[in-house]
């Protein structure tokens, strides 16, 4: 074992550490606060908790790229979030417009390997 893997698996430990920790506290601030800071509190460590603990299950796979992935797909999806978030209405002409780019990007990697 390498001593990057180490520390990726001291890191992945870590993440379930946190994420244990959050859905604790998460379910302390719910079981014994009557204020809506703890009800507020209780969501916040609840939701952080769920998402910490996704990415310790999805490790793994992020620690290697998907091959088949076209690089300009996270682009093409972070330029239709951006406009989605300063003009929502937009929403029916972008996403048809990045999925045609998105499948187009497609394409043109599988002919270009040939």
């Amino acid at each position: 074992m390498t001593q990057n893997e180490m520390f990726a698996d001291a890191r992945r430990s870590m993440v379930l550490l946190v994420a244990v920790v959050m859905l604790f506290s998460s379910t302390a601030a719910w079981w014994w606060g009557e204020s809506s800071f703890a009800n507020f509190s209780s969501a916040a460590l609840g939701r952080m908790g769920l998402v910490m603990g996704a990415i310790w299950i999805a490790w793994p796979s992020l620690r290697r790229p998907a091959a088949w992935f076209p690089a300009a797909v996270p682009v093409i999806g972070i330029v239709a979030l951006m406009i989605l978030a300063a003009q929502p209405r937009l929403i029916f002409a972008v996403l048809p417009a990045a999925g045609m780019l998105m499948a187009l990007t497609v394409v043109v990697k599988v002919f270009r390997r040939k």
